[in-house]
Formats: C-alpha cells, sequence, structure tokens
C-alpha cells in the first residue's frame, strides 16, 4: 500500500489524459493516483443527472484509469464526487476538500483554456484550487506534451 497520494483531477476530456502522462513521467512510483471528477449535484426539483455520472464512469473507466494504470503506481483508484451545483468554485471546494480528506501530497490538474470572460463569469477550477488547496497544485498546461 502506497503511503504517498496525488490526486489527479479530470473532466470529461481527453485533454485531462495530459495531467495523467505528467504523472506518469515525473511521479512514477511509490503513489497511489486518485484520479477525480467532480459532478455536480441537480438543481431541486430536477431529476438525477444519472447520464453525466454514466458518462463519467464511461470516461473513468475506459481512458483515465486505464491510462494510470500503465504506469508503477502501487495503486489507481477513480472517485465521483458531487458538488453544489454553482460551478466552478463549488466544483474546485469538492476537489480541495477531497486533498485534504485523503491527506493527499499533491493536486494535479489541467489548465483549461477559457478566454477572460469566461473566467469572469465562470470562474476556473484550477484557479480556484491554486488559491485554496493546502496541499502543493501542479498545474499541467495544454501544451505541455
Amino acid at each position: 500500500m502506497a503511503n504517498r497520494a496525488l490526486v489527479i483531477a479530470v473532466d470529461n476530456t481527453m485533454e485531462c489524459l495530459l495531467a495523467i502522462d505528467f504523472v506518469l513521467e515525473h511521479f512514477p512510483k511509490g503513489y497511489k493516483y486518485h484520479i477525480v471528477h467532480v459532478v455536480p449535484r441537480p438543481l431541486p426539483g430536477i431529476s438525477p443527472n444519472r447520464e453525466k455520472v454514466a458518462e463519467t464512469e464511461e470516461y473513468m473507466n475506459k481512458f483515465f484509469i486505464p491510462r494510470a494504470a500503465m504506469g508503477q503506481a502501487d495503486e489507481v483508484v477513480g472517485t465521483i464526487l458531487e458538488s453544489e451545483p454553482d460551478g466552478s468554485r463549488a466544483t474546485g471546494k469538492a476537489i480541495c476538500e477531497y486533498v485534504a480528506k485523503i491527506d493527499a501530497d499533491a493536486l494535479v490538474l489541467m489548465r483549461m483554456q477559457k478566454s477572460s470572460l469566461d473566467r469572469f463569469f465562470l470562474g476556473s477550477v484550477t484557479e480556484y484550487c491554486a488559491k485554496h488547496c493546502r496541499k502543493p497544485v501542479i498545474i499541467v498546461p495544454q501544451r505541455a506534451y
């Protein structure tokens, strides 16, 4: 069992494979990889978002977990978290809380390319985590590889 843990935050895009590739290259051994995806809870009165959860499980099991397992990690775990339905801030908060809960050594996530206007109105999960996570945050740019 690994004593050290890395949280790799992903969404349902293939670009997140770059974050996993980064971890495989720079942290290949002696870690337990926690691949985490956050799904917002539906607003009250709206039916559960089963399709979104199923899509997330498919991405995790088809792409992210097998890719992470290609390395020499002690263990690879996929976790789907729920957050409040209020955007990037809630998603970032859920990720930071998970990092604290498992006492991870670091958080790894992608820097998504959003326009300034999108960041202003929608916020940025990466920015939230960089400011609020109490563990080191490694931000992988999209053009990293």
